[in-house]
């Protein structure tokens, strides 16, 4: 016998909350998740209290593992010329001290994904905001926390997603960024004084994250095969980060992986999040596993300080974030 009843409101309130702290982008199809589980669950006639107990604690492990898979966590987190670490959790920006044993709130209130720190330890990053289904509209604005301490917009608030523009940057401050085109992807740039111009078109399959290097290579993730772009043309550094040969149709959306970052010697680092773990790419393109993340975290981004620390942003499936020395 199966028996159906509604979730009781203290279960509604902590999904909503749930809910709105996760990633936005994917908004609408978890609503509608919300919306069915919301309405309608199946009780497995448990016999026991124990039984019931053990229920509940695997539908929520199931209804937080579903939220977790369409949520998009934040990868920003660099290093200022003090050693400072600046992270964010997608609600708010920190500052860690460079031992690691303090942190300070240094920016509130805004849903942060990338960061970029220039030269003069200006802090940038984008604030994203939806603002529900009633009028189903985006918004965002661009911020800079300057070596001061003072917050500013330096792109206004505006509708929809932010375009032409990227927190991925050289030593120079040029962006970079690839756009999809009918054959495959534009590769732009942007100069300091705003000018926009078109580098080269290279073959890609399913972009995901991009950086570029201290020494001003450009690094992206296609399909989850590490590519870098030499000469205007693309060539592959690392196959397969994820453990998976080729193109996989059931993971779809890609999430495997995120952040991608160097040190200061060249060799490039990968969040393999879908993994559990971080790996190395060396400058002579040899592949090791540096970190791994333990029971219920999972690497999201990274920095390597001044001293050679390795510094992982992590998340869990209640959204908490976290930075560990490794």
């Amino acid at each position: 016998m199966v028996k159906v009843r509604k979730l009781g409101y203290s279960e509604t309130k902590k999904l909503r909350q749930t809910i709105k702290r996760r990633d936005i982008k994917n908004f609408q199809p978890v609503t509608k998740l919300f919306s069915l589980i919301r309405l309608v669950f199946v009780d497995l006639n448990c016999q026991t209290q124990r039984d019931k107990d053990m229920k509940w604690q695997l539908i929520w492990v199931y209804l937080l593992a579903a939220l977790t898979t369409v949520a998009h966590p934040g990868i920003g987190i660099v290093q200022n010329s003090k050693g400072e670490i600046f992270y964010t959790d997608t609600e708010r920006i920190w500052k860690v001290s460079p031992d690691g044993n303090s942190k300070t709130l240094v920016v509130p209130n805004v849903h942060t994904h990338e960061l970029y720190m220039d030269a003069q330890d200006n802090l940038y990053g984008e604030h994203l905001w939806y603002e529900g289904e009633t009028t189903n509209k985006w918004g965002h604005y661009v911020w800079k926390y300057d070596a001061r301490g003072k917050f500013s917009k330096v792109r206004p608030a505006a509708e929809g997603f932010l375009r032409n523009y990227s927190f991925v940057r050289d030593t120079a401050g040029c962006m970079y960024w690839l756009v999809s085109s009918k054959n495959g992807s534009d590769w732009m740039k942007m100069s300091p004084n705003q000018k926009i111009e078109w580098l080269a078109t290279v073959p890609t399959k399913d972009v995901r994250s991009q950086f570029c290097g201290k020494d001003g290579t450009f690094y992206y993730v296609d399909d989850n095969d590490l590519c870098k772009i030499v000469g205007n043309k693309a060539r592959v550094v690392a196959l397969d980060l994820d453990g998976i040969t080729g193109e996989d149709p059931k993971r779809k959306p890609n999430n495997s992986i995120y952040g991608v970052w160097d040190d200061p010697v060249g060799n490039v680092y990968i969040a393999v999040t879908s993994k559990k773990m971080v790996k190395k790419v060396t400058c002579d393109g040899r592949v090791f596993v540096v970190y791994k993340s333990p029971f219920s975290w999972m690497p999201t981004g990274g920095v390597v300080d001044k001293k050679g620390n390795l510094w992982i942003l992590e998340t869990n499936q209640l959204n908490v974030v976290r930075v560990v020395k490794s």
